[in-house]
């Protein structure tokens, strides 16, 4: 069932002993999503909690670890938060599979997975669906749900750069620096400050990046070898598939990170003549119009060939 931001906040506001999901690989927009919902839910007097994430980061893990459920705790409503579908649950979320009573997201390739589905995909971030539904709850906008929201606007934007970037996008952000965050602070942490094995696994990504229809297609492997040798942890590695991008001429940047396991995680990033989530469709992946993955259980080489198929037929056919 669809349903609106006032469906959404209706149905939260009628529910209580509230359990909030994150995905797989959580970044600052699922993180802040369930940050400042959970904090909200609790300002009105609820009982609501967010699942532990096995793979948070040191990055991101203010904004969630606060707020874990105990042991103890039996939830009787569950939502998730910038999830576009249960196999990006995390491995301990696996028993709600099919017991999600709400979904809120911001992924068109979001087919519904639960009862009651809030998508929007024309927000920039899901965190200004999150702002809209607080706001709908009659929440006060506090500085730490504000921080919460300002960190998955900014970072699901590109601070503010990519083209998703709407002008709720920016009214979002206002008020969150109206209820007196610090967003240059924010954004330095985020996009300025970088540890010496993300600069390592940069270099590498430059080094390695190879070229392929005249330029137009730009693909970067990541290699574990690599990725163990400089020390990188999910948190270096995130956002590094934007860096195909920003090379001129590039309209299809392409990024192959090789997990512990020896599968392969597939980041695409596109410029307005592609659409990335088609790429990413082809080969059993989704998400937005410039920024999609994939999960390939193959080896490297393999997924090289499928994705680098994938994209190629994608630039032909938007030509």
């Amino acid at each position: 069932m669809t349903v609106d931001v006032a469906g959404a906040a209706a149905a939260l506001q009628a529910a209580d002993d509230i359990l909030i999901l994150t995905h797989r690989r959580p970044d600052g927009d699922t993180t802040g999503c369930a940050g400042a919902l959970c904090r909200g839910l609790r300002q009105l007097g609820k009982r609501a909690f967010i699942l532990e994430n096995p793979e948070i980061t040191a990055r991101y893990a203010p904004l969630i670890a606060p707020c874990y459920s105990p042991d103890d705790f039996s939830p009787q409503y569950i939502v998730s938060t910038d999830i576009a579908e249960e196999k990006l649950f995390s491995d301990n979320a696996e028993p709600y599979k099919g017991k999600v009573d709400l979904v809120i997201d911001h992924h068109r390739s979001n087919c519904g997975f639960g009862r009651k589905n809030l998508i929007r995909p024309d927000a920039g971030g899901c965190a200004e669906v999150i702002y809209d539904v607080l706001m709908a709850l009659g929440v006060r906008f506090m500085p730490d749900i504000a921080e919460c929201v300002y960190v998955g606007v900014s970072t699901d934007t590109g601070c503010f750069k990519f083209s998703n970037t709407t002008a709720h996008t920016h009214a979002v952000a206002a008020a969150c620096l109206s209820a007196g965050i610090d967003g240059g602070e924010i954004n330095r942490v985020l996009f300025e400050t970088k540890s010496r094995p993300r600069f390592e696994m940069e270099r590498i990504v430059f080094d390695t990046m190879e070229f392929y229809e005249d330029g137009a297609i730009a693909l970067a492997m990541l290699w574990r070898a690599d990725i163990d040798k400089t020390g990188a942890d999910l948190d270096d590695l995130d956002s590094i598939a934007s860096l195909t991008r920003q090379i001129e001429g590039v309209q299809v940047g392409l990024t192959l990170t090789e997990n512990a396991d020896g599968t392969v995680k597939a980041s695409a990033r596109t410029t307005k003549e592609v659409d990335a989530s088609v790429i990413c469709k082809k080969v059993g992946g989704g998400g937005h119009l410039r920024a999609a993955g994939a999960s390939f259980d193959c080896g490297m080489e393999e997924a090289k060939k499928l994705i680098l198929q994938a994209a190629r037929e994608q630039y032909h056919a938007a030509r």
